[in-house]
């Protein structure tokens, strides 16, 4: 007796092997096998229950557990397709415009963030609401098409997935946008001439402070007086990256051990342009502003 014909457009084998897969592991239900029939581009799989397993008192109770079998098998060949296949083929109609080494890496750390997902415990309710589609469509309809059935009735699968790659995609796009930023300041920190011999950096709550060797105080009237017509929506860590770009220091002295802390971020982002000029001060009698020595003028 067949139960379903299912129709598959794009990677019929891999379906029909990880269908074969689920029913093989089936140990509660024998009797199911697989035939396949081609009709122009679509391959048709037809899943029939054995006479014998008929036999034994088939009833509608009996009958609707096979259906569960079958729809719980689907859904996991419908996983297994998004983790094999479908992130790939999502990637490659949305991001087109990328090499094959960038999409790559987005098709590598998509998956591995669609499989935490589908390993977390939170899934089961996902998989839970794709048999029940299964199910629901069975009872009406005896064709079943594979990709018609992801895309119209997995909407809201389709847009965990999506959203991920996206995710994954905005990250890689941040960080290459980032790379290439700090590529081109480190050009230009490059082709400087040092204007200074030493700076020391002390973290204030408002903002870095600047002293020469001498521990006088460096002055930036020009950008004090820019920003503050202009009223530019600058960070203290952008004014920090803008100075020591404009100042060239030959060595810079981050001083870590007072009251207020740096950023983490800055601190990489100095580290990356200047390179063995950075240094950093763990201990010294400086605290803050208030306690840097007086320079003798």
């Amino acid at each position: 007796m067949q139960i379903l014909s299912l129709g598959v457009a794009e990677e019929p084998f891999f379906v029909y092997s990880s269908l074969k897969k689920q029913f093989d592991e089936l140990e509660n239900l024998k009797g199911l096998s697989i035939e396949q029939k081609q009709s122009g581009e679509i391959t048709f799989y037809g899943i029939f229950l054995s006479d014998e397993e008929i036999k034994k008192n088939l009833d509608l109770h009996k009958y609707e557990r096979i259906k569960y079998f079958i729809a719980a098998a689907i859904c996991n060949v419908i996983v297994e397709y998004t983790q094999e296949k479908l992130i790939g083929k999502l990637i490659e109609e949305n991001y087109y415009f990328l090499d094959n080494i960038e999409k790559e890496k987005i098709l590598y750390e998509s998956k591995k963030k669609v499989n935490e997902v589908i390993e977390s415990n939170g899934f089961s309710n996902v998989k839970y609401e794709i048999i029940k589609k299964i199910l629901d469509f069975l009872d009406s309809n005896f064709e079943f098409n594979f990709e018609g059935f992801l895309t119209f009735r997995l909407k809201e699968y389709l847009k965990i997935i999506e959203n991920i790659i996206e995710d994954v995609a905005n990250k890689y796009f941040f960080e290459r946008e980032y790379i290439q930023f700090v590529n081109l300041l480190r050009y230009f920190v490059g082709i400087q001439n040092a204007k200074i011999d030493l700076v020391h950096v002390l973290p204030d709550e408002k903002a870095y402070i600047l002293y020469d060797k001498e521990f006088k105080e460096i002055k930036d009237e020009f950008f004090e007086m820019l920003s503050k017509n202009l009223r530019l929506n600058l960070s203290k860590e952008d004014i920090l990256l803008s100075r020591l770009i404009s100042l060239s220091p030959r060595q810079v002295i981050f001083h870590k051990h007072g009251d207020v802390g740096f950023s983490q971020d800055i601190l990489e982002m100095l580290s990356l342009l200047f390179e063995d000029r950075i240094h950093f001060c763990d201990e010294c009698e400086i605290k803050n502003s208030k306690t840097v020595p007086k320079s003798e003028e």
